[in-house]
């Protein structure tokens, strides 16, 4: 009896366990979901203060005050410098689903939100009054990478399969920690359940990075619906389901019911910490 009662506590603390997680990860991932991404990175910069924004094509339908707390006659000389057709992003209404450092950390500026345009182009304005916009840009992936020569007076963003691989990286790291953390909990270490364990999240992560890439990027399903956590339930529910279902069949020296159970609460327990990792990760993977 005192053998099946401890069975029973401790199904019903691991759903509990699973559920806190996944009530977390949703509560987390509604604060800061999956949002586009793009660093700009300042080499050869001028030696003096400027901004640099990201121009978007202006279509009328969006207008808004400058930033306060910013020097207001270079933000009048950015607005000035637009060519026809496009404005800086600083200077739009873009409510809560944007955010943007012009003033840049160290040289790089990050932009980030639900409505980062798609194609921009970069603009950097100087204190003396200087100014150089690039050619137009487009994201291809979640978190796009920008390089600037100030001196060249150039824009290079990596080949996109250089993206991808950091895309890539952003989540299969955290991923890795996390899911094999629970691998060692639920004491399940071999070396056949580490392999296993590590081909079901190559081949589903990399199923991921091609969705967030081709479905959310450039398919554009996002721009209809800015809140792109209502695509990625299903698909992290999908991935928990397959990656369950591997490990139940190709685990050795557990029960098939362990093994799937693993498969579940591995894929919470990621779910739920994933988005702060994936930042922290993809802040190391900048410089490369």
């Amino acid at each position: 009896m005192n053998g099946r009662r401890m069975k029973r506590l401790g199904r019903s603390f691991l759903l509990f366990c699973m559920a806190a997680l996944l009530l977390a990860g949703t509560a987390l991932a509604n604060s800061a979901p999956p949002d586009y991404r793009v660093d700009v990175k300042v080499v050869n910069g001028p030696g003096e203060a400027y901004y640099l924004d990201l121009l978007e094509q202006a279509d009328g339908g969006r207008t808004g005050n400058p930033p306060e707390g910013l020097d207001q006659e270079l933000l009048g000389a950015m607005a000035a410098a637009a060519p026809p057709g496009w404005r800086p992003c600083a200077l739009s209404a873009m409510g809560d689903h944007y955010d943007g450092d012009i003033v840049g950390v160290n040289g790089v500026h990050t932009f980030h939100g639900m409505n980062t345009p798609r194609v921009f182009r970069i603009l950097m304005v100087t204190e003396s009054g200087e100014n150089w916009i690039s050619e137009p840009l487009e994201r291809e992936v979640m978190h796009s990478i920008v390089t600037v020569d100030w001196e060249a007076g150039t824009a290079k963003m990596p080949p996109k399969w250089i993206a991808l691989m950091r895309q890539l990286l952003a989540t299969l790291i955290p991923t890795l920690v996390v899911e094999g953390l629970v691998l060692l909990a639920f004491g399940l270490s071999s070396k056949r359940n580490w392999l296993v364990f590590l081909l079901a999240n190559l081949a589903t992560q990399g199923a991921l990075s091609w969705f967030l890439a081709t479905a959310l990027v450039q398919r554009g399903f996002a721009d209809t619906m800015p809140f792109a956590l209502l695509f990625m339930i299903p698909v992290e529910l999908l991935i928990a389901a397959v990656e369950a279902n591997i490990y139940q069949h190709k685990f050795r020296g557990c029960s098939m019911r362990k093994a799937f159970w693993y498969g579940i609460a591995a894929n919470a327990s990621s779910y739920a910490l994933g988005w702060i990792a994936v930042r922290l990760v993809w802040a190391g993977l900048l410089p490369l």
